[in-house]
């Protein structure tokens, strides 16, 4: 960026803020202009700095202008921000600037290609920062639901703890299959608790997928265990004429752990 023209940009900024923030307030409804009155002040000071270091779009200073623009999306909202005026929120904020450089005469191609292509710059950057942030937070909730909606727990030595939250169908039980034999791989369990009373609804399939999972469980050299046998799940099972094979049932954990810890079980 030319000298003079870095001076000149820099004295608008710095000098005609308030003028700047007018022309952007035109934007805005009467009741959001108090709060974006702040944002393009703070927005201001960043750029300052930005303008300071000759527009370089790899700057500390367009760094920190990024993720303050990162932030600002945050609170209005990911849809005002990349809907804004038919456009993304970013690619007005140098408007005000280029209608004042026009004013003073010093509207050019040579004063709008340094400003055009930082700003570009700054949008893309930001743009594919916040997909990728978004991306991670996706993965992350994918990941924490997994561990979530089967946790598993080692309760006593040799002794681990499956809870099953929900409904249970083959996509569902695979992955629980999985985890399962992932933990029993890793460490010497004699025996699984697996605890079924946070399950919707007993049904043919759900007990199928319980039987595949205790056959898997069986299969490792573990005994399983199923408990959580209330009311309405027994109820279920007798209405509908399932069988859980050779599965040992109890009603609570206690008793499954009770009669583990003394050795009650063949």
């Amino acid at each position: 960026m030319q000298q003079e023209f870095q001076e000149q940009l820099l004295s608008i900024v710095r000098d005609e803020s308030e003028s700047l923030i007018e022309y952007w307030l035109e934007y805005f409804s009467d009741e959001e202009k108090n709060e974006q009155y702040r944002y393009y002040d703070d927005f201001l000071g960043f750029f300052e700095e930005c303008i300071a270091t000759g527009l370089n779009s790899k700057s500390d200073e367009s760094q920190a202008l990024k993720h303050f623009l990162i932030k600002l999306q945050e609170v209005i909202g990911v849809d005002r921000f990349f809907n804004f005026q038919d456009s993304v929120y970013t690619c007005f904020l140098k408007f005000p600037i280029l209608r004042r450089l026009d004013e003073v005469g010093k509207l050019s191609y040579t004063t709008i290609q340094p400003l055009t292509a930082f700003f570009e710059a700054m949008t893309s950057s930001l743009t594919l920062e916040i997909i990728n942030t978004h991306k991670k937070f996706q993965t992350q909730s994918v990941e924490e639901l997994s561990q979530r909606e089967a946790p598993i727990s080692e309760i006593w030595e040799g002794i681990m703890m499956v809870s099953i939250v929900g409904t249970l169908d083959s996509d569902r039980i695979l992955k629980i299959i999985d985890k399962v034999l992932e933990n029993l791989e890793q460490k010497t369990t004699r025996y699984v608790i697996v605890d079924i009373s946070a399950i919707f609804d007993m049904n043919s399939e759900t007990a199928n997928q319980l039987i595949k999972l205790s056959n898997a469980i069986h299969f490792m050299g573990t005994s399983p265990l199923l408990t959580g046998i209330t009311k309405n799940i027994a109820k279920s099972l007798t209405h509908l004429d399932i069988s859980l094979g050779d599965v040992k049932t109890f009603s609570t954990t206690k008793q499954a752990l009770m009669q583990v810890l003394g050795n009650k079980i063949g």
